[in-house]
Order: structure tokens, then sequence, then C-alpha cells
């Protein structure tokens, strides 16, 4: 493919998995993002884009779709963008905290997710969950726990308290994680958890313009 957008890319974590296979990449976000500089190309809201019609093959926003106050102008924007045949590779949480603070705007279940992609005219491929109710119960209860041992940590000056080292961390925080971890791919624990993915992280969405 030629070109590839990473919309709202802040500090453009996933650079090395896409720039092999696209002659050129381009990443855009806010003037006001707190994230360097030099891995920002282009400064704009994601829902108004300087960049001509039907201008590159595929478009990646990754955990951006929460903090748009107008989902439907992002997609119509998205839509514009493509190439005919063009692709949208979308993550957006779900079951997680607040985390931009005011600009923090939705959470969207998978249903949601396909209506406002098909009603921009896109044509959704596949939707998929990020975890189960599981994974999800575990990811927001070790949270707090280490923050409060991040906490201790500093104001102790004594960095193990914030490692696996420490036995009631190791206990609390990283045992249920590799516990899930070892048990989840196992054939009839993975069918099992299927049932219950009805409370994910967050979605993995792709979707495709094809005209």
């Amino acid at each position: 493919m030629d070109t590839l957008l990473d919309l709202g890319c802040g500090p453009r974590p996933y650079f090395s998995i896409y720039q092999p296979y696209f002659k050129k990449t381009i990443g855009a976000d806010l003037e006001a993002s707190p994230f360097p500089k030099e891995n920002i190309d282009l400064y704009c809201p994601v829902t108004d884009v300087p960049l001509p019609d039907q201008s590159v093959d595929m478009i990646l926003c990754t955990e951006v779709l929460h903090d748009i106050a107008e989902p439907d102008a992002f997609f119509l924007e998205v839509k514009r963008l493509l190439k005919p045949s063009g692709v949208l590779f979308l993550t957006s949480p779900f079951v997680v905290p607040i985390v931009d603070g005011s600009y923090d705007h939705y959470r969207y279940t998978r249903y949601g997710l396909t209506y406002r992609i098909e009603k921009s005219g896109l044509q959704v491929a596949s939707i998929s969950p990020v975890g189960d109710i599981f994974s999800t119960t575990i990811t927001l209860a070790v949270k707090p726990i280490l923050k409060f041992f991040n906490a201790l940590a500093k104001a102790t000056k004594l960095k193990f308290i914030y490692t696996a080292y420490n036995p009631f961390l190791f206990l609390m925080v990283v045992l249920p994680q590799l516990t899930y971890l070892f048990l989840a791919p196992l054939p009839g624990i993975r069918n099992l958890l299927k049932r219950f993915d009805y409370g994910p992280i967050g979605y993995v969405s792709i979707a495709g313009k094809n005209t």
C-alpha cells in the first residue's frame, strides 16, 4: 500500500510495526498534544484533516474515538480520506475508567460501533472484543493497587515496593494476571471465555470503503 494515516497518533507507538508496509506514513494529532512533536506530521482535529479526498489507503486510529465529541463527523472524514477499497483500523475502549478528563466523552458497544460506521457509508468487516469480563475485572481491580504501591514507593523511596519482588504486589497484581494468561489459551477455557465477551476492555474494529 502507498499511504497510511495514523490519526490521533500521539507518540506513534505502532510506527515500527506498520512503517515497513507503506511507502508513506503520516502522523496527525492536535497541536495541544502532550506527546513529542517529532512524531507528528500534521496538526489538526481528526474531523478536519488537511489532506485531499481519497488520498490514503489505510487509517489507523487507536484509543481516540471516545474523546471525539462529534463521532459522525469523524467517520465521514475517514470516508472522505480513504481511497476506494481503503481500510479503517480502529480501537476503542469500553469497560475502562475515565482517562482523559473533560475530553473523555463516550463508550461504545459493538452495536454502537456498527451503527456509527455504517451510518457514514463504510462497511464493517469485523468488530472483535479485547478480553472478556474476567480479564476486564482483573484489569480494573489491579489498577488502584498499582497506584497505591507506586505512591508508597515514591513516598518511602523504596523502589522494590513497586516491583514483583514485593510479595503483596505479586499476590494481588502479578499472580492474577499470570494465572489468566496461562489458562485463557487452553481450548476448553478459551471456548468458555467466549461466552463472557460482553464486558471487554475495548474493541478492535475493521471497516472498509468499497466506493
